[in-house]
């Protein structure tokens, strides 16, 4: 009885608007399941049995010394509390990939390899001679900041950069006493490995050529190299009688190796990980893709639509530092649905007439909203990059179909008996600012083709006001837009549109274009 009155409360704000549901269910949600913290403690346990597995076993077998019992709850104090801080951030600043299961168990498994292949080059630098010894500087961690960087973020990028270096340089010291006097020291190591990451991570921020992965690697490497020398500075280790340390090799090898393995790498990543990189978005810019080239042959008048709304999301974007290139490729595909039945879209009514005449407006109203759907499905089958075809998803969010459903409410008068939200695109809304940016500029530009006189004052009226109606019908509200750039967005569109219907002065005719006068000459 009281689920029933509770649910029957929360349907009742939810109508209110008082609560939005998706909010207050992510606001509820602990910051932490107990599902993640079990993959916490299981990527706790795995890191451990990379960093000492035969003290591990050995503990589980009960056959491990007290100093051996020490150093196993050593490590495991340190991955935890650095797991337990590595989830934490990602809590707060990328909610998203830690409420995602298949998501963070790839950044985990992520961790674990480059873990891996740190304890490997341990390994493997025990049975070289002295003076070569120091392969752990090859450990690819910059390669993984990289990739973590394209994935998921800059910010992801970071935090598992000081991370990993932390654990390396862990795995240093724990070699360390077993492998002699020229084993590496753990300061180092944790120094330029993570100046790699760091700086690949912030490098990677928009790769727009395949040979920029190239440029982040060599100057990754020497940076490595850069740092080592100081370091033999400090301690007085150079001479000039003497071959260079061979520690200077293996950093630079490693950013030259990094950046051939990324850019060798980075179409699988895009592949097998659906992410709309720079490049690939670069890519699908190009009008010679497939939907593109079939946009412009069936549906003219829509492709033209597409091009305008793509410069005014491109200008919103970069005003709010968006990301700008995902929003111009967004407005591009936002109308491939309207391919399939571009007759029923006045845009493209050439010869004056209208399918919509001979239907009613509930049946116009669902002809009108099929174009998203069948805009996802002809991007889930081109392959378009998951961000691009939630744009075409979310351009119209849950918006009013206001044409339609006022030409119902006049036909039906006071025998109405269709719900408002029958004539309402099925949504979701923006989750994006990109997806927000495309969906105010779509709206914008095609009611700006209405404006009998597109001088500024009417254009800017006009930008206010379908900005307001989106505010207020709430299509707003996921996409997490702050009022100022709200704000900025509709500075920005009003310019672009103001370029758009730019004034023109009327030219003359040419002489050779008037009318030729009649001679005044009289005729003998």
């Amino acid at each position: 009885m009281g689920r029933g009155r509770t649910h029957r409360r929360r349907l009742s704000l939810d109508r209110l608007g008082a609560v939005p549901r998706g909010r207050l269910r992510g606001a509820l949600r602990p910051a932490v399941t107990l599902a993640e913290g079990l993959l916490g403690a299981a990527f706790v346990v795995a890191m451990v049995a990379v960093l000492d597995h035969t003290t591990l076993a050995q503990a589980v077998r009960g056959r491990a010394s007290g100093e051996a019992l020490q150093r196993l709850v050593g490590t495991l104090a340190v991955v935890g509390g650095l797991t337990a801080l590595g989830l934490a951030y990602l809590a707060r600043f990328q909610r998203r990939l830690v409420s995602t299961r298949r998501q963070l168990l790839v950044f985990g498994v992520c961790c674990l390899a480059c873990v891996v292949a740190a304890k490997a080059l341990l390994a493997l630098d025990a049975r070289l001679r002295p003076e070569w010894r120091s392969l752990v500087y090859l450990t690819p961690l910059s390669a993984f900041a990289v990739f973590f960087a394209v994935i998921y973020g800059q910010r992801e990028a970071i935090a598992a950069g000081l991370i990993l270096a932390m654990l390396v340089g862990l795995a240093v010291y724990a070699t360390g006493p077993r492998a002699g006097a020229a084993a590496p020291e753990p300061l180092p190591v944790i120094a330029v490995l993570l100046s790699g990451a760091l700086f690949g991570a912030l490098a990677s921020r928009t790769i727009r050529k395949r040979t920029k992965l190239l440029k982040i690697g060599l100057l990754a490497g020497l940076l490595h190299v850069g740092l080592l020398l100081s370091f033999h500075l400090l301690r007085g280790r150079l001479r000039l009688d003497q071959a260079p340390p061979f520690d200077l090799l293996w950093g630079l090898g490693n950013g030259v190796g990094v950046g051939m393995i990324m850019t060798i790498l980075l179409p699988l990543i895009e592949l097998v990980f659906d992410v709309a990189t720079d490049i690939r978005l670069l890519e699908l810019t190009d009008q010679d893709q497939p939907l593109l080239r079939s946009l412009v042959t069936l549906a003219p008048s829509t492709d033209n639509h597409s091009r305008r709304v793509a410069r005014l999301a491109e200008a919103a974007a970069e005003a709010i530092g968006a990301n700008s290139l995902l929003a111009l490729v967004g407005a591009y595909y936002h109308d491939i649905g309207k391919m399939t039945k571009p007759e029923c879209y006045i845009e493209n009514q050439m010869d004056g007439e209208n399918p919509h005449d001979r239907l009613r407006p509930s049946m116009s109203a669902l002809v009108i909203a099929s174009h998203v759907k069948d805009g996802v499905e002809l991007a889930v089958e081109a392959r378009l990059p998951h961000a691009v075809t939630d744009i075409i998803e979310q351009h119209h969010g849950t918006s009013s179909i206001e044409y339609f459903l006022d030409r119902y409410l006049k036909q039906a008068g006071d025998k109405a008996t269709l719900d408002t939200a029958f004539f309402r695109y099925p949504g979701p809304k923006p989750a994006t600012k990109e997806a927000a940016i495309v969906m105010i500029a779509d709206a914008i530009e095609a009611a700006s083709r209405t404006l009998d006189q597109p001088v500024p004052s009417r254009i800017e009226a006009l930008v206010k006001r379908i900005t307001a109606s989106k505010l207020l019908d709430g299509q707003l509200e996921d996409c997490r837009l702050t009022l100022s750039e709200v704000r900025l967005i509709e500075q920005a569109i009003f310019r672009v549109l103001c370029a758009m219907y730019h004034a023109r002065i009327e030219y003359p005719t040419s002489r050779l274009e008037r009318p030729a006068r009649p001679s005044s000459r009289r005729t003998t």
